[in-house]
């Protein structure tokens, strides 16, 4: 299950709790396994630095063996290839030699995931558009695309607001400015919708807000759509979840949480954020944002999104 959609939108906690099932791997957001993991030498979800995890060493290993991808070639195919921009084009059969190569180091990947850990269902956050454009084209993998949303002026909020990296050595996280961070809201959304057709009929939406409202639920809906067992899961209550370590790559600095978690919408923004970033990011995502269900006014309650 590939999560599609634009960061700080609830999908490292969403991610983090498929993880805990019997049956279910996270791979955290495998896009950057090259960049981040192999050559600047962040953090595992596990808390080790990525090159001295054991189980994504064994993972590379029966992927590729000695024939190991050299990293910045697979972050150049990434760039030149697979960028946003490119998703409508990677949907067909004609991809570029350099994406169809992209494509099948991938493919390797997942296939070497399943085998190590025994995962019937992986689950890549990911969130790029374009990476998911390749997915229907896998072979042996049945693919299901999580559209997941927030609300635009918490997504801007959340992004201008510092947090510590995953890098070994202490540093702070990328800031998006509110122009910047609704364009790419916008954009990736839009894209990640377009692709639905793409997945006959396993694609799904879910807006972070829903999610918080009703998180077991929610939770257990989604695997029951991936034809997994929701038995003996990490919830304690339908608001609480005992989370497992993981070994996730990339993503917010709440994929490290393990233990028990109360889980609860995070509406800091409506008291916090300032009217300038909020007044931006609502004139900027107007052409979204009556299709998702988020109102003008932030004080009245949220529609049901209305997509066709």
């Amino acid at each position: 299950m590939y999560i599609a959609g634009w960061g700080r939108s609830g999908t490292t906690i969403v991610d983090n709790i498929l993880n805990s099932y019997d049956g279910v791997f996270s791979t955290g957001e495998l896009f950057y396994l090259w960049s981040r993991g192999l050559i600047e030498g962040r953090k595992c979800g596990c808390g080790l630095v990525f090159t001295r995890c054991e189980l994504w060493i064994t993972i590379l290993d029966v992927a590729f063996g000695a024939d190991r991808p050299c990293p910045e070639h697979i972050a150049r195919l990434q760039r030149e290839a697979v960028r946003v921009r490119h998703t409508p084009g990677l949907t067909g059969p004609d991809a570029s030699p350099e994406a169809e190569e992209y494509r099948q180091v991938t493919n390797r990947l997942y296939h070497a995931i399943a085998e190590v850990t025994g995962a019937r269902l992986i689950v890549d956050s990911s969130k790029v558009p374009s990476a998911a454009a390749l997915l229907p084209g896998m072979p042996g993998i049945e693919p299901y695309l999580l559209h997941m949303i927030r609300d635009p002026r918490a997504v801007t909020h959340s992004w201008m607001r510092a947090s510590q990296a995953d890098r070994a050595r202490t540093a702070i996280t990328h800031q998006e400015a509110p122009a910047a961070s609704t364009m790419h809201w916008l954009v990736r959304n839009a894209l990640a919708e377009r692709l639905a057709g793409a997945y006959d009929g396993r694609y799904r939406l879910l807006r972070y807000e829903d999610f918080a409202a009703a998180p077991r639920e929610t939770i257990e809906g989604l695997l029951a759509f991936t034809r997994m067992d929701t038995a003996g899961g990490p919830f304690t209550d339908d608001t609480t979840v005992r989370l497992d370590t993981n070994h996730t790559i990339a993503g917010n600095p709440g994929r490290f949480r393990t233990g028990e978690v109360a889980l609860r919408a995070d509406d800091r923004w409506r008291d916090e954020q300032a009217a300038g970033p909020r007044l931006t990011a609502t004139a900027l995502a107007l052409p979204l944002l009556h299709r998702y269900g988020y109102r003008t006014r932030t004080s009245r309650p949220n529609r049901p999104a209305r997509l066709s």
